[in-house]
């Protein structure tokens, strides 16, 4: 992929979608990011202008100059003008599906598609929308101004050379893709889902309690993380040992296979998390906005540690 700008056409502008386009406006593109909904779009410019300014105050100069981002109320437009499409939209087959058969301008000039889905099959969405030859999976980690890493998916038909190229797109924006096949979840969502698993049996199970589970998380393994992947620290602790812990452990680990108890009580009381006010938390007594900038700050540090480190 040469650096010469392109014109990136992003459909949502949910955390994703607007993070998406901060991350190609740093890299020099054009970008054309369009909703459905007119009034929310008119209201997204100073979200996109906020992520800016956060970024350039915290992680320094763009990657090059010269990118731009338009607010687009036509999906029309997108599809007769954009070099790439992103889909970040809502997390539904159907509906993205439905979004990818109206690009028929951009079908036809063989424009590069990728849709951001966090582990729907990009084999479906490719092939329900005709346009297997040209879609590729995009998953980018929340929130993607930060996160470095992209999950690439190829479907059972997507060319070596569409793939490449959306492989390559990555690169140029500053992004580190990881190639993955196209199963359900990808590579990141199987792992988190795991341990959430794990997490809510435990809770299931009287074992402990939520605020207790993160505690252990945060201060315990998680702090090696960022420097020591999980093969890693197998290969560290040795594969002898962690065989046969495997023995004994993993007969006693959650096998479930539908939502825990205590995730449907919840949901089914309405208390949804941060958004509703309540989840395993009372959100009344915290301050969400706070929580997420702590969050995103501990990431730029633990990127500026990495590179430190040459991990990066």
């Amino acid at each position: 992929m040469q650096h010469s700008a392109l014109t990136i056409g992003i459909a949502g502008i949910g955390q994703m979608g607007c993070s998406a386009a901060v991350a190609f406006q740093r890299a020099g593109h054009r970008v054309l990011l369009w909703a459905r909904n007119a009034d929310r779009l008119r209201a997204v410019q100073s979200k996109t202008d906020e992520l800016l300014k956060w970024s350039e105050d915290h992680l320094g100069p763009a990657l090059r100059l010269g990118g731009s981002i338009h607010l687009e109320e036509d999906l029309h437009r997108l599809d007769a003008e954009s070099d790439v499409f992103l889909d970040c939209i809502l997390e539904i087959l159907d509906e993205k599906i439905a979004l990818f058969q109206k690009l028929t301008l951009a079908q036809q000039r063989g424009a590069l598609l990728l849709s951001a889905t966090s582990g729907l099959s990009i084999t479906q969405m490719g092939r329900g929308a005709g346009c297997e030859s040209l879609l590729v999976g995009a998953h980018f980690w929340n929130p993607p101004h930060l996160i470095p890493v992209v999950e690439m998916v190829f479907g059972e038909k997507t060319p070596d050379a569409i793939f490449q190229q959306a492989y390559d797109l990555m690169t140029d924006i500053g992004k580190i893709p990881v190639r993955c096949r196209d199963v359900p979840g990808f590579i990141g969502n199987r792992l988190m889902h795991a341990m959430w698993r794990e997490a809510l049996a435990l809770v299931d199970a009287g074992v402990c309690t939520a605020a207790e589970i993160d505690r252990i998380v945060k201060l315990t393994f998680a702090l090696r993380l960022p420097s020591l992947g999980p093969m890693e620290n197998m290969d560290l602790v040795g594969l002898d040992a962690v065989q046969r812990i495997h023995r004994y452990l993993l007969p006693e680990l959650a096998d479930n296979t539908q939502p825990a108890d205590c995730l449907d009580d919840k949901v089914r009381a309405g208390h949804l998390g941060m958004r509703s006010g309540q989840g395993f938390y009372d959100w009344s007594q915290r301050d969400a906005e706070q929580v997420v900038r702590n969050r995103d700050l501990l990431i730029v540090r633990q990127l500026e540690a990495l590179r430190e480190l040459g991990e990066l």
